[in-house]
């Protein structure tokens, strides 16, 4: 007898759970009718395009790098027998930094210069027997081809001697190093990174807005990032002529001023340009815009429905943008209640 009244309690409260839920559908159902009977409009709010008075002062950040670097590679073979240099050490230009074995191709050198010198001898003693036509023409062109053929061997050989001492091409610091003594080379293996930064030089990205109105030498301030309250000073010594994938232009400053030693390669940079001149543009909110920077568009009201309209921007401060086409002084553009409109949406402003 439990049993049953326990099931017929449950089947009565199954029951009216779900008689509640229906007639909470119901009710919801019926007030969604009402509302889409009453909402023939969405309410928003607008703005005008005016004038404003701006400086076109911009910021763009880089990373600093040396003014030189530079993978040293080895052009002869053999083992490192004689290390001058190593990681952390400057080195001048055309100073040695690490010799390789050379003593087989010394010896080279040495035989072929004795062949060299005496094929001398001998086409100094030809040509005069020449004069008084004591050999034949070709007697003569042999032994002027001998004296060629080791003349060039020679220079050959000076050339492999000479890569047997590994160089610096240019001034600066070992950035790394790629071996110890008894290391074996061969051509193509690197020996040496080096890095010269003197001048250090900053690289930053700006967009084709920006990049019109920078030139080169132009005095740019700069500041590290890892250095803070530190102001450098550099100026402009390249301009990219093409823009990236991106749409972005390269600019190169040179840093010319400022306690530059405290800065390191690789250390995030901003560089601010600064103009003084002032220029009245047509302005607009961001929040205004629909769509993406690349394919801006606004709407506009019409016979009291929204209207799309393409526009041409420029991104400004302070969630602002300038209105380079598309709209003119004075017009009002809808500024909220943008999720909801769409082309032909009736529209009410509060």
């Amino acid at each position: 007898m439990k049993k049953l009244i326990i099931v017929v309690l449950l089947l009565s409260g199954v029951a009216a759970t779900a008689y509640t839920l229906y007639n909470n559908k119901v009710e919801l159902n019926e007030t969604a009718e009402i509302a889409m009977k009453t909402s023939d409009y969405i309410s928003v709010t607008t703005e005008k395009v005016q004038p404003r008075s701006i400086v076109r002062n911009f910021t763009s950040n880089g990373v600093f790098e040396p003014f030189q670097e530079l993978q040293v590679m080895s052009e002869a073979s053999g083992k490192v027998v004689q290390i001058f240099k190593k990681k952390g050490d400057y080195v001048k230009k055309g100073e040695v930094i690490i010799q390789i074995d050379d003593r087989l191709i010394r010896s080279e050198y040495n035989i072929t210069k004795l062949n060299r010198d005496q094929s001398e001898r001998d086409l100094k003693r030809y040509t005069n027997l020449a004069q008084s036509e004591a050999i034949t023409r070709k007697q003569f062109e042999d032994i002027e081809m001998s004296f060629q053929i080791t003349e060039n061997q020679l220079i050959a050989l000076e050339k492999r001697l000479d890569d047997t001492n590994i160089k610096a091409p240019i001034a600066g610091f070992i950035n790394e190093d790629f071996y110890e003594t008894g290391t074996l080379l061969n051509p193509g293996m690197p020996v040496v990174n080096l890095i010269n930064k003197n001048p250090l030089k900053l690289r930053v990205q700006v967009s084709e807005s920006e990049i019109a109105r920078i030139k080169l030498g132009e005095e740019v301030t700069l500041s590290a990032n890892a250095i803070p309250n530190e102001v450098f000073k550099g100026k402009v010594e390249f301009i990219s002529e093409k823009a990236d994938a991106a749409f972005k232009y390269e600019v190169r400053i040179l840093v010319n001023q400022g306690d530059v030693e405290k800065i390191k390669p690789g250390m995030y940079g901003t560089a601010s340009f600064e103009f003084a001149q002032e220029e009245n543009v047509l302005q607009l909110s961001r929040k205004s815009i629909v769509g993406s920077l690349k394919e801006p568009g606004v709407y506009v009201i019409n016979n009291d429905k929204a209207a799309y309209r393409k526009v041409q921007i420029n991104p400004l401060k302070d969630g602002f943008v300038e209105v380079v086409e598309g709209l003119n002084s004075g017009d009002e553009v809808i500024s909220s209640g943008l999720i909801n409109i769409k082309e032909g949406t009736k529209v009410k402003v509060q």
